[in-house]
């Protein structure tokens, strides 16, 4: 805080202007005997000079003087960012309200006429000087505030950052885990499921011409290790979709809206304006991820009866539009759940944008930058 403002009142500092000594003395030995510091100039460029080398709390001006008169100088200081906000009061002679007007448009706070009472000058001298330092106080105050937010969205920017990385790092640890354990449902267990199948197929076969109950558990053992394989392709297809990476994300977007059909028993319809794009993997599995996400929203919340899927590239983006006919829900109801928010930051993480509207149905819009680095 400013060292002055915490003196007394009494002991601000007034920088004087007039170019009667008589009028100086007179001044001076007021203030000087109501316990200021008075410091004293007889014309213009030697108070701007001194205002400038050692602002003061308070400037009592004197209007006519020659060469720089006190309207000028008052105009000087105003626009002098370093002491544009020290008071200024006039004193003077004049007793026109035309000149009154003018000395405020200039900036003055106050206005004085000549011969002057001591007891009104002291006055408003020691309100002027009040107001200055409530002001300075106030403006140090906002300064010290306007830091500390500065500081704190510093911070905040700083842990939102590291918080996005970190939820990068963990997406893509996530979607390494998913492959490597769909790999290993496919290569490992899937291989065996299928060596077993085709053992029990080898013996039903051979239990057929003798019947009974041996021919009905290994027909039974059979259905069962299909649906087995049935449902580990279901989930290793859902871990990893093996479609994406060798036929292309609209072909992988194609295979899942039929499987939500058939689970879900709702119409949904998938269109695209091109056979595929230009994608990178983060990005391909980024929407994949986003319409597996929604559909399951859907399944599980909307009651809906149709979900429509729409991709389109415009303008170096690529639009996905996901739209369903179901129930909706209040924007101003507290969200439940992480899935919305979970799209929302995948999106974020590629520099996309998701808006989403619950008015009509779900409505959720994803605008993507299309990226022409390196496919993996």
């Amino acid at each position: 805080m400013n060292d002055r403002a915490a003196l007394p009142v009494e002991q601000a500092e007034i920088l004087i202007v007039d170019d009667t000594i008589g009028s100086l003395n007179l001044l001076g030995d007021l203030l000087s005997g109501a316990g200021y510091t008075v410091r004293a100039a007889q014309d213009g460029r030697m108070a701007l000079r001194s205002a400038r080398a050692r602002p003061p709390e308070l400037i009592l001006l004197d209007v006519r003087m020659p060469g720089m008169d006190g309207y000028e100088l008052c105009r000087l200081l105003k626009q002098d960012p370093q002491i544009g906000d020290i008071p200024v009061i006039f004193l003077s002679a004049l007793h026109e309200t035309g000149d009154m007007v003018k000395g405020f448009s200039l900036g003055a706070v106050d206005y004085v006429a000549k011969p002057f009472q001591p007891d009104e000058v002291l006055a408003r001298v020691r309100t002027h000087i009040e107001l200055y330092r409530l002001q300075t106080r106030l403006e140090e105050r906002v300064d010290e505030r306007t830091e500390q937010l500065r500081r704190s969205e510093c911070a905040l920017r700083h842990s939102q950052e590291r918080l996005r990385e970190l939820t990068r790092f963990l997406q893509n640890v996530r979607e390494d885990e998913r492959t490597s354990i769909a790999r290993e449902l496919h290569d490992e267990l899937g291989q065996a499921l299928t060596a077993l199948r085709i053992d029990l197929g080898w013996l039903r076969k051979k239990c057929t011409s003798a019947g009974g109950d041996c021919s009905e558990r290994i027909g039974g053992a059979y259905t069962l290790v299909e649906r087995t394989i049935e449902s580990l392709r279901r989930i290793s297809e859902g871990l990893r979709p093996g479609m994406l990476d060798v036929l292309g994300l609209c072909a992988a977007l194609e295979h899942l809206v039929r499987q939500f059909e058939t689970r879900a028993s709702i119409a949904c319809t998938f269109r695209a304006d091109r056979d595929e794009y230009d994608l990178d993997a983060s990005q391909s599995i980024a929407v994949f991820r986003l319409v597996q996400e929604a559909l399951t929203n859907v399944s599980r919340h909307a009651r809906a009866t149709h979900v429509e899927i729409r991709l389109e590239e415009r303008g170096g983006q690529l639009h996905l539009l996901i739209h369903d006919n179901g129930a909706g829900f209040d924007h101003h109801a507290p969200k439940k759940g992480f899935g919305l928010l979970g799209m929302s930051e995948r999106v974020s993480m590629l520099g996309g944008e998701m808006n989403v509207d619950g008015s009509h149905g779900t409505r959720i819009a994803v605008v993507l930058p299309l990226n022409t680095g390196d496919k993996r």
